[in-house]
């Protein structure tokens, strides 16, 4: 199953971390992973054009965990792109999630300081 953490403060999603996967094709054939894989990594790469200091992530394709942290200070311009992006990240996964309960599960988590 495909884990979808997504970190959330005030409504605003600061973070999320994908871990799994789907089970329902076996690896290289799973149409489930493939989409939760583009999405996230689509999202990414949005990010990555548009907030040019402090994004944090980590890919590791062995173990499937996908990790990104926004950083703590944005621009209100910054702060409107990532949430566009981030949203329509989360709709994709809902989407998928609705479809493909049994493979893959969002969950929210409040971002907590350290």
């Amino acid at each position: 199953m495909i884990i979808i953490t997504v970190i959330r403060s005030d409504g605003v999603i600061k973070g999320f971390s994908v871990k799994g996967h789907a089970g329902f094709k076996p690896r290289g054939e799973d149409i489930i992973c493939a989409a939760v894989s583009m999405l996230a990594q689509t999202a990414l790469l949005g990010l990555g054009r548009y907030i040019k200091e402090g994004l944090s992530f980590s890919i590791d394709d062995d173990s499937g965990i996908l990790k990104c942290a926004l950083p703590g200070k944005l621009s209100d311009l910054e702060q409107i792109r990532a949430e566009a992006i981030l949203e329509t990240m989360m709709d994709g996964l809902k989407n998928l999630q609705k479809n493909y309960a049994r493979h893959i599960r969002v969950f929210r988590r409040r971002w907590t300081p350290c």
